[in-house]
């Protein structure tokens, strides 16, 4: 684990990537937190403008309260939650100050690059077989990946601890301290929630780079499996309304408490103020850690022109593709008609048995989107 040698070679295979990562987290997180501070210091000099002042003189009836003004510019959470129902009173009725660098493109790009640097570290050698020179070196499979986890973690840990360190000191120093008013167990989970998200996405595309053959399924694939959440909150949100019509505000609150274990590869999307999904995430990185070194250790190379990398992911992938996308189905089917529970469980099945039975086909009939052309 702690070869020399073997450090070097995968550091020269993922240095760019690596730099290039570490670049990206410094202009979406630290760029954008300055943007944010310097939004806030726009939206407090346009309060103190002669026009603002002119147009609150002359619409009475319209006219900004300071209340509204002062909230506005109170910084109370890294990620606002959606729901005021998880928000303090004082909040309830004009929401703080909302930081808009997690919005940003560079953010985007962010989530992209680190989803971009498992691909590398797994999917490509095996697409352009350097796998086939990796099992050749005298070091363990374990070793080898561990190393590559390693150096993936590493960077994306210090990259934004030092990216969000240097951000948030500019904001606070150049946002007057009577407006910091940060929930401070919000505002934690937020950070290390943030952290545990990106480390999963890392961790996702490895993942599915041991279990799919082909690059191109297995871009496919990790993409679905980050935008999950999409599909099952809406899900979640519909059968509790079907099956609880009057369990009211409260009743819904512990359903979003819930649909947080649910966010965990969204980033800055949790709701309340629990540490439960931040140490579910925890608990979830290390489940994938051990699946990935069991999964590297056992793989076949002579399985690399295969789609599926073992044969026993084709049924659980097919089946699991399935309810995805019908479940998926049925939600757009309740967008603009109102359906009954019934109806809407039919929807779902007969969209997961039609999706079933068209990847079948596609599977056997559309070969050469896959490398080798190869079917289990």
């Amino acid at each position: 684990m702690f070869n020399r040698g073997l450090w070097y070679r995968e550091w020269r295979n993922m240095r760019w990537m690596l730099l290039g990562v570490a670049i990206l987290f410094f202009l979406g997180i630290t760029l954008g937190l300055v943007s944010d501070a310097d939004r806030w210091q726009s939206q407090k000099d346009y309060y103190e403008s002669s026009d603002f002042i002119a147009q609150q003189n002359e619409d009475p009836e319209f006219k900004t309260s300071e209340e509204e003004m002062k909230t506005s510019l109170t910084v109370a959470y890294l990620a606002v939650p959606m729901y005021t129902t998880f928000m303090d009173e004082e909040y309830q009725e004009y929401i703080p100050f909302m930081f808009f660098f997690q919005l940003d493109l560079f953010f985007t790009l962010i989530k992209i690059s680190v989803f971009v640097l498992g691909v590398l570290a797994i999917i490509f050698e095996r697409y352009t077989r350097g796998n086939r020179i990796t099992v050749s070196l005298p070091y363990k499979r374990t070793h080898i990946v561990g190393v590559k986890l390693l150096l993936g973690i590493a960077t994306i840990t210090l990259s934004y601890i030092i990216s969000m360190a240097i951000g948030l000191t500019y904001f606070l120093n150049h946002v007057p301290s009577e407006y910091i008013q940060f929930d401070m167990t919000k505002f934690w989970m937020d950070i290390v929630g943030g952290l545990f998200s990106f480390i999963l996405i890392f961790l996702v595309a490895i993942l599915i780079g041991l279990l799919i053959g082909s690059p191109i399924a297995a871009l496919v694939i990790a993409f679905g499996v980050t935008a999950l959440p999409n599909v099952l909150n809406p899900m979640l949100v519909n059968v509790y309304n079907y099956l609880w019509p009057s369990a009211g505000e409260a009743g819904m609150g512990n359903l979003l408490r819930f649909e947080d274990y649910l966010n965990v590869f969204s980033l800055f999307s949790f709701e309340s103020a629990s540490f439960g999904p931040v140490i579910f995430s925890f608990i979830l990185s290390v489940f994938m850690v051990i699946i990935i070194l069991i999964l590297y250790k056992k793989q076949h190379i002579e399985r690399s022109g295969y789609l599926f990398a073992f044969p026993w992911v084709k049924w659980p992938f097919l089946i699991l593709f399935s309810i995805v996308i019908g479940v998926a189905m049925a939600n757009l089917a309740t967008t603009n008609t109102e359906l009954s529970f019934v109806s809407y469980i039919c929807w779902g099945i007969g969209s997961m048995i039609a999706v079933f039975i068209l990847m079948l086909y596609l599977l056997r009939k559309m070969r050469g989107l896959f490398q080798g052309a190869k079917m289990n």
